[in-house]
Formats: structure tokens, sequence, C-alpha cells
């Protein structure tokens, strides 16, 4: 996800008015089964993994700069701390040799970098990647896709280009095509290599465990939405600006945003997606199915309100939806989302068994949850 959208979220006015709604407390789901809280007052915790063998558990206090382990006791030990103002530690995952995590520095020259890096059991730290953004300036995975109002005629595409002009701190409606920015946003680790979903990219890319060499698995396609009278409304109460009346009726093809990869029994990558910034207003997020060798992306899931962490237990998602403040399962893989319980900026989910831990509380007090699931 951008920068400007979920992770500068705590000055985005499309987040602020979603939290408002929000629940303020963790809660039961259908079923009345309320979580537990395994630890409290962590710093942007966008980011949990659990140790498949050891059963331990990790988070990234992301607003902070660390990678933690959250000890029996609800306390937490800093394993990676990375205090850079214009960096990001994210994307917690585990593998036989270690802790993985993304450290991405947004000011560094000539361009921005971003790696993959993993801690082993001794503490020590190791580059695992090679650099995400020097691939994205390279391949541009989504440069062929394009983005915002793409199908205008002249009149309403000159009438947005003159409100575009007007307001350079909105973000881009007028049509454009990908752009090179990269955004590592989670990672998983299967047989060695590490999946990445990129979230400005708006690509998931493999990591070779052996060379670091990353290459471009799929491109995340985009599904067009329907400017109503309504959503042009909400945008412009986000915007806090009057939008063009011309746009109402006309397609907007949002950044298909993906949050979140993991890899199912059937070999298949597992993607969540956020939708771009109106995936903040509306319950536009999905879940696709990804073909490793192929790249080919379907759609599985839809109706989701900010898909931004997700596991798998057999052949169920489970899925944190930030602006729902919930965690859902998608049985069987596919479908609509069924709510197991309420958490407030829900940011990820991770399940050892059949025990699910999930992050959240982002932007007011984060919070380490786990859940018993029944099938």
């Amino acid at each position: 996800m951008r920068r400007s959208t979920v992770i500068a979220a705590a000055c985005s006015l499309s987040l602020a008015a979603t939290l408002v709604a929000a629940p303020s407390q963790a809660g039961g789901g259908s079923g009345g089964r309320s979580p537990q809280t395994v630890a409290s007052d962590l710093i942007g915790p966008l980011s949990v993994a659990v140790d498949d063998k050891t059963g331990k558990v990790y988070v990234t206090q992301s607003f902070a700069g660390l990678l933690s382990r959250v000890n029996k006791n609800g306390s937490t030990t800093t394993l990676v701390a990375y205090p850079n103002p214009d960096g990001e530690l994210v994307g917690a995952s585990t593998g036989p040799q270690g802790t993985y995590f993304i450290q991405t520095d947004f000011a560094a020259q000539p361009h921005p970098t971003s790696y993959v890096m993993r801690i082993d059991k001794k503490g020590k730290v190791t580059k695992v990647s090679k650099d995400l953004w020097a691939h994205e300036i390279a391949k541009n995975p989504d440069r062929k896709q394009a983005y915002g109002f793409t199908r205008l005629g002249a009149a309403c595409a000159a009438e947005l280009d003159t409100w575009q002009a007007a307001n350079p701190e909105a973000p881009p409606l007028a049509r454009y095509t990908g752009i090179i920015e990269s955004h590592g946003y989670q990672t998983t680790v299967h047989r060695g290599n590490v999946y990445v979903a990129d979230a400005a990219a708006n690509a998931v890319l493999k990591v070779d465990g052996r060379t670091g060499k990353v290459r471009t698995v799929a491109v995340i396609p985009t599904t067009p939405v329907r400017m109503t009278a309504d959503i042009h409304a909400m945008l412009e109460g986000a915007l806090m600006t009057d939008l063009p009346d011309c746009l109402i009726g006309q397609k907007y093809v949002p950044e298909p945003v993906p949050t979140d990869v993991k890899v199912g029994k059937d070999g298949k990558l597992y993607v969540t997606t956020l939708q771009g910034g109106l995936g903040e207003l509306l319950p536009l997020s999905k879940v696709y199915r990804v073909d490793i060798k192929s790249g080919k992306a379907r759609a599985v899931a839809h109706g989701l309100h900010g898909a931004t962490g997700l596991d798998i237990i057999g052949k169920n998602l489970i899925v944190a939806e930030m602006f729902a403040g919930e965690v859902s399962v998608i049985k069987n893989g596919r479908g609509r989302a069924k709510v197991l319980f309420t958490l407030p900026e829900a940011s990820d989910v991770d399940a050892k068994g059949k025990t699910i831990y999930a992050t959240g509380g982002v932007f007011s007090g984060g919070v380490l949850v786990k859940y018993a699931y029944r099938r």
C-alpha cells in the first residue's frame, strides 16, 4: 500500500472517518466467543508471524521501527531496531532459517532502497534479497496497467485536469499508468524462497532464497468501480473539496494494492488487496489466487473492507479487515466473508494450528490477541 494511504493513515482524512465508526474494543463474533489479549501497548503492529515449530510469536512495531518477540507474560523483546524516521520495518514471516522482514529507507539516494532481511536464532541479521526498489525501477511490473478515470470524454477529462492542477496534494484521479514506486509490505516463506506483496508495485515478487534475485511472479489485475453519486459525495468528503460532477456515472479504476501473500496447500499464492484509497472508504478488497508458474490471478473472494492481513487454515482463508475492524473467515477459500471477531484497526493475522493470532489497534494502542478457531 502506498505510504500516502494506510501507512501514513494517522493523518489520512478517510481513515480518520472510518476509525470513528470502528468498535472501541475487541469483541466476539457470530459465535459469541471473544479473543484473548496477549500483549498491549504495541506501536503500530502492522504484521505478526508465528513460528510453526516453536510457537514463538513475532510482531513488527512498525511505527517504532522494531521487530519484537512477544513473551508469554505479554512483554516484548526487541530483536531488531531500525530507528529511521524515513524508513520502515514491516512484513514479518518465519521460515526454517529464521524470522524475515522488510526494511526500507525511503530517503536513500539516488533512490529509496528496500530489502528482505532475516534474523536467525543466534541474532545474526542478514540481507536476503537484492534491492526491491531497484527491481521496480528496472521492470516496473504494472507499467501497462491504467488507473484512474480511464475513459472520460474530452470535456470531462479537461475539467478533471483543471481540478487536479488546482489540487496538487490530492491523489491522481486522471488516467495514468503504473508509476515507478515500490512498497514491499508483507512476506511469506515457501521452500526457501520469499514471496513479497509489493503494495505500490501492484505485484507479487519472488526472492530467490539462494541468490537474492528478485523477479515478478504476478501483476494483480484491476477492478473498475462505477462512480455513483453516493461514492462521489463520499470522496468529496474525504478529500474536502468539490469534484467535477461529470465524473458521476463514469468508471474509476483503483490500483489493486496487494497487502499480504500466503501459499495454500494447493501450491497457489493467495493475495489480499486493498483496492487503493477508495478501498479505505468502501468494502472493495478482494482475495486473489495466483498461479506461481503462469502468474495468472483470479479473484476468489470479494466484499472485504481494507483486507491487510491473511493466513490459511485448511482450505479456509482468515483475513484481517482493517477498515471494518474485524477478523473474518472465507470458508473453503471463496465467496463472502463471515466475521469471527471484532478487532479495531485489525492489521494482520497468522495462525498456529487452530489458534489465530491477530494484531490490531494500529493507530490507537496496538494489541496482539489470540482466538481459538472452530470450523
